[in-house]
């Protein structure tokens, strides 16, 4: 069935992420595909027809395929074969359709794509932006180039969204390099999860032995193979405990090996890709995130809406989630020592866990989904 013919005051919106896909489709999942799948399981057809670019090889393509198959999306699917492949399936997407705008989600080469085919076949453009430049993990050169391509981005835009008010600022510092006024354009919709829907806070099992869990993309920059030495100096200091690893990605072979290397596999889980986190969650003690960049890491938001102190890098937006000993710890970003220390505290002080965890739920109270879905639902119905 035509859904665009079905619903002809729909307003048309085109989703596309090209953000953490990869042509094996072994990088995991990015925070960006989860939100715009989020989006599409809620959305009314009548009122917004969402139109999802997305390749066979994306882990949430069986997701996305079942929402087109109950006819409430539009789902553009193709094999990526390089980045000519996603120019010309935004193309021929936007001239088959017409639609009222694209909403894209990175990373900078796709939003420059999306923006530019955007302003020449006049649709708005609304990005939003998970990780600032600044805060990439990328050499000082290509930082340069993607500055500039942010320049053509954030005048191709109608709307710039940062995730949140840390994001914000970097956004706004980094247009400004370059004597930008498109600084204004940028506002903020904080990320969110389903409070009520997905979480509840449980009475989990008494530590020790306490269990940490890391819910991540594995790639280099969540650092994971640097929260695996944490765990051998550990374990050679005489401590036992658990860590369960969620995600997928093409480090998985590499830190199977250190695990064994390091002769500490028996503490460790590998879950792979985990639709269900809660499942997990609810046996966990401490959630933990050592990345080099983050954004607004629904990782720790959904820790926290199950009851979780929390550990992670301070970087991104984590200081908004996180007060230092009340909540869990910030930790530098690749420090062993202050990794090993936090989680140290933790296996000192298991009683201590509860009490961080309801601060957890009282700070997490403020990100929930169907605020950021009504914030991104008026921009939509506006376009």
């Amino acid at each position: 069935m035509n859904l665009t013919a079905k619903y002809p005051g729909a307003k048309r919106i085109v989703f596309f992420v090209g953000f953490g896909i990869e042509k094996d489709g072994h990088r995991g999942i990015c925070g960006p595909e989860k939100r715009f799948l989020q989006m599409c399981q809620m959305v009314q057809s009548k009122k917004i027809l969402p139109i999802v670019i997305y390749p066979y090889c994306g882990r949430l393509f069986a997701d996305f395929h079942k929402l087109y198959q109950e006819k409430k999306i539009v789902l553009v699917a193709y094999e990526p074969k390089g980045r000519w492949q996603y120019f010309k399936t935004v193309y021929q997407t936007l001239t088959q359709y017409s639609p009222h705008a694209i909403h894209c989600q990175g990373g900078h080469l796709f939003d420059l794509i999306a923006s530019i085919l955007g302003k020449w076949m006049q649709v708005q453009i609304i990005i939003t932006r998970p990780v600032n430049v600044s805060q990439d993990h990328i050499g000082p050169f290509k930082k340069l180039i993607f500055y500039s391509m942010d320049q053509i981005i954030a005048r191709n835009a109608r709307h710039l969204i940062a995730i949140s008010n840390t994001h914000k600022k970097q956004w706004c510092d980094e247009l400004s390099l370059m004597s930008s006024r498109q600084s204004r354009k940028v506002k903020v919709i904080y990320n969110g999860i389903f409070l009520n829907r997905l979480f509840q806070p449980v009475d989990r099992p008494a530590a020790p032995p306490v269990i940490f869990t890391i819910s991540a993309q594995l790639t280099l920059v969540k650092g994971h193979a640097l929260l695996l030495s944490v765990v051998d100096l550990l374990k050679k200091d005489g401590y036992h405990f658990y860590l369960n690893i969620m995600g997928d990605g093409p480090l998985k072979s590499n830190l199977v090996t250190m695990g064994a290397h390091l002769k500490i596999s028996s503490m460790i889980r590998f879950h792979g890709h985990v639709t269900n986190v809660a499942s997990i969650l609810k046996d966990t003690h401490v959630v933990v995130l050592p990345s080099f960049r983050e954004g607004l890491s629904l990782a720790l938001l959904e820790g926290m809406a199950m009851g979780c102190p929390l550990i992670a890098s301070n970087v991104g937006a984590s200081h908004e989630l996180i007060e230092n000993g009340k909540n869990g710890f910030l930790v530098q970003k690749k420090s062993v020592s202050d990794l090993y220390q936090a989680m140290k505290w933790f296996l000192d002080n298991p009683a201590k866990i509860q009490d961080m965890g309801n601060k957890s739920l009282e700070k997490v109270a403020r990100f929930d989904f169907f605020r950021m879905y009504d914030a991104y639902q008026q921009l939509y119905m506006n376009s």
